[in-house]
Order: C-alpha cells, then structure tokens, then sequence
C-alpha cells in the first residue's frame, strides 16, 4: 500500500509540472503549485458531493431559455439553404438537445471546506485547503473569477455565480479562514476587509492573469 501511494505521489507530481510547464508556456508566469495540498476529486452525482453544502447556484432560467431559442434562431438559416430538407429536423433537435445539457449540466456548488464546479461533465470538487490562487479576468458579462488548486489546475466561476449570495458568502468565509492574501478587486467582488499587508500582494485570487 505505501508503494503504490508513493508512486501515486509521483505521478501527481509529474502531472502537476507538465501542467504547470504548459500554463508558464502560454501566461508567461508559472501558476502556484502546492504538491502537498488536497487533491481534487471528480464526483458525478450531485448527492455524492461533500456535507454540509451552504450554497449552489446554476444557469438562470432566463438566460437558458434565452440561449436555447437564439441556437435555434441561428440554425435557420442552415435549413433555409438546404430547403428544410428532413435531416434538417433532426440535427435541430439534437443542438438543442446538447445546448439545453450544457445549460443545465452547468453548476456551482460550495460548503464550509469545498468549491464544486460542474460543466458537462463531472464536478470538480476542489477542497478549500487546496485552492492556492486565482484572478478575475475580464469577460462581456463582468468578469470571471478563476481559482487555481495546487495540482495547477483551475476552476472558473463566471459572475451570475460568485456574486449569487451564499456562494459570495462562503468563498468570502474560505478566503478569510485561510488568511491568504488578497487585492482590491477580489476585495470588491468578495465584500473583504481592507489589509494594508495584503493590499499590494498578487496571489490568492489574483495571481493568474
């Protein structure tokens, strides 16, 4: 058993710096990696993520709909130049059927000691001790918050999702219980306090640019 965990080790270690070496290659920076931090899991189901959960947040209903009837508008020019033709009915039905799972598979869950992200897939589950930095990068609906975990990894949460109120809650709770530094845009976007030892410092939440 402690073979097969030392050789674990060693293959997140790998995996950690070939991904960091390709993150470096593209930013320019390295991200922050933490070996010794919680790994993330990969959780399926909703009901298997960690308890007590404080807060989830999805896509909007309105904004779902709203994607979902402007895919459909863009596909008729498709069929206008095929005449309608039958297959035409069906590729139709099966984009709004993948663009309607994206919408819903999208979503956000936190607790007292773990960030989830889901999108397609399985959730992310990222424990609070292993979420090592991050940033807000701008986007046309008012930012994106990105968190990078300690394997080098990162999880994006767009702003319909922090600033929903139990989320914007505990990342806030998360950030202060860690006591790591911060700026003054995630000071804004998280309602944190002011710190003249953290003002000036570029890493929890403001590292990856």
């Amino acid at each position: 058993m402690a073979l097969l965990t030392d050789t674990e080790r060693e293959r997140r270690r790998l995996r950690a710096q070939e991904r960091a070496s390709a993150r470096a290659s593209r930013m320019g920076s390295p991200p922050p990696v933490d070996l010794d931090a919680p790994p993330v899991l990969a959780v399926w189901r909703g009901s298997d993520l960690p308890q007590p959960r404080t807060g989830a947040v999805g896509v909007p209903l309105v904004e779902g709909v709203t994607s979902v009837f402007l895919g459909a508008v863009l596909y008729v020019p498709v069929a206008l130049f095929t005449s309608y033709a039958p297959w035409n009915y069906v590729v139709a039905g099966l984009l709004v059927a993948v663009l309607s799972y994206a919408l819903w598979s999208r979503q956000v869950v936190v607790g007292p000691e773990f960030v989830a992200v889901r999108k397609f897939g399985p959730f992310r589950v990222a424990p609070a001790a292993s979420i090592v930095a991050g940033g807000m990068r701008p986007s046309q609906r008012g930012g994106v918050m990105v968190l990078t975990t300690g394997d080098g990894r990162t999880m994006r949460l767009r702003r319909v999702e922090y600033t929903s109120p139990a989320v914007n809650a505990e990342l806030r709770r998360i950030l202060l219980v860690s006591d790591r530094p911060y700026d003054e845009r995630i000071m804004a976007m998280l309602d944190l306090p002011w710190r003249e030892d953290f003002g000036h410092h570029r890493y929890l939440l403001d590292a990856v640019q």
